[in-house]
């Protein structure tokens, strides 16, 4: 036996245990977001509250499946591995994030999360369109964060503490001169995290990344502005001015994403701007005091919407324009049964956040109308329509334990009838698009034309 052969022999190779156990440098920002976050919750920087529990349950939930789904579709990426450490150092951040006690650990979570998001947004780094998408979503990012930091600035003086508890102990006696800026600054900073307009166009462009890139996005990340508005919402509730905004733009952003979905022809510009949409609509929702309501609608919304995103990669559909909406009457018998539900609550009392529910109502009826509308077509209609049923009473189920866990805001932004009367616009404007979608109905010429540039990736 040769000198070689013995060596090779003495020095066995590493075993898979011990290349497991190993780490690169690469590794060290990932190990580094993990001890701060083990020594946060060690030390008291970490507090379980319902917002901070559902964001890093949707976190960690969604990476879980996004790994596994990444691992299949990079494996030929040779930048794989460094998606899946950027994956992980998210989630821990979003984790770190949703538990921190103090504003300005909050804030440092905040802020690399957004590094790591416009990382991977620019995944494909030799790719013009990639690098372009990361510079804008760098640029949003960045507004959003100086927001952020100024606003706990704002609030740390004015309270005399970073501790989160305490400047919602502190608001009823804060200085106006240091309340008012911070609300708008944390309004601006979920604005941009949730691409609501002007901001929407970090999200279009987002779509040359992987489609791992664009589900994980909705775990706790283009969805956390949402978290932020219920984790301070002393300080928004105080500022009626900032919930007005919020208010305002979240019915903009809800009809401008909903009419981009119209001209969009791809799947994932189409999943985009429905995000777009529904982000107006959780801060609509959070705008009107209905927090339950937004943290669930943040959780069903991010868990769905990643699902649908990852099943885009394999998506080819030649199905008509007409096979994906639903045809007449069905859209107007509908609304009218939202109306009149919504009509009962207010007679109930609860008419609160009659709105969101008049919307949610409206989404989960058009489900059970499809699955119904499948019956006789197949043996296994019954099953198809036993889904959407399944789902409303999982949605009243998990908004009851929402509802039970997080208060709401102690006075609603508007009355009762007013939301009545925002809820009739929206349900006649849904009619309509349902019209449009069909194909019973055109946009005009024009309309088409602004509406397909606006959600253009090249524009």
């Amino acid at each position: 036996m040769s000198q070689t052969t013995v060596n090779a022999t003495a020095v066995p190779s590493r075993t898979p245990v011990i290349r497991a156990l190993s780490f690169s440098r690469a590794d060290l920002p990932v190990l580094a977001l993990g001890m701060l976050l083990a020594a946060a919750m060690a030390d008291g920087h970490a507090v379980l509250t319902t917002a901070g529990v559902a964001l890093a349950g949707l976190s960690l939930l969604v990476t879980v499946v996004v790994l596994v789904f990444a691992r299949r579709q990079l494996r030929a990426d040779p930048r794989a591995g460094a998606f899946a450490r950027m994956a992980v150092g998210l989630a821990l951040a979003t984790m770190l994030m949703g538990l921190a006690a103090d504003a300005l650990l909050l804030a440092a979570a905040w802020i690399v999360t957004g590094r790591l998001m416009a990382g991977m947004i620019g995944h494909v780094g030799d790719s013009g369109e990639a690098r372009s998408a990361a510079r804008r979503a760098s640029l949003s990012f960045a507004v959003s964060d100086l927001a952020l930091v100024t606003a706990v600035l704002f609030l740390a003086i004015g309270a005399k503490s970073t501790g989160i508890a305490a400047i919602g102990a502190a608001v009823p006696t804060m200085a106006v001169g240091y309340l008012m800026p911070a609300a708008f600054l944390l309004a601006i900073a979920a604005l941009a995290r949730c691409a609501l307009p002007p901001f929407s166009t970090w999200l279009m462009r987002s779509l040359a990344a992987p489609t791992p890139v664009s589900a994980l996005m909705h775990a706790g990340f283009v969805n956390a502005g949402g978290f932020l508005m219920v984790r301070f919402a002393p300080v928004i509730e105080a500022a009626t001015a900032a919930r007005f905004m919020l208010f305002t733009v979240g019915i903009m952003a809800a009809l401008f994403g909903s009419a981009i979905m119209l001209v969009r022809n791809d799947v994932k510009g189409s999943l985009a701007a429905s995000t777009v949409s529904q982000m107006g609509f959780m801060l609509l929702t959070v705008a009107l005091g209905a927090y339950a309501a937004a943290l669930w609608h943040m959780v069903a919304h991010g868990v769905f919407k990643a699902w649908l995103f990852l099943g885009s990669a394999g998506t080819v559909s030649s199905a008509p324009a007409r096979a994906k909406a639903l045809p007449q009457p069905w859209p107007a018998a509908i609304a009218l049964v939202t109306m009149v539900g919504a009509y009962a609550l207010i007679q109930t009392g609860e008419g609160g956040v009659l709105l969101p529910v008049g919307l949610a109502c409206t989404a989960l009826l058009s489900a059970l109308t499809v699955g119904l509308r499948s019956v006789s077509r197949s043996a296994v209609g019954l099953v198809v329509a036993a889904v959407p049923v399944m789902l409303i009473a999982l949605n009243a189920a998990a908004l009851a334990v929402m509802s039970a866990l997080q208060d709401n805001a102690a006075l609603p932004l508007i009355h009762d009838y007013a939301q009545f009367a925002l809820l009739s616009l929206f349900l006649a404007g849904w009619v309509a698009q349902q019209r449009v979608a069909s194909g019973e109905r055109n946009l005009p010429p024009a309309l088409f034309a602004r509406l397909f540039h606006a959600g253009n990736l090249s524009a």
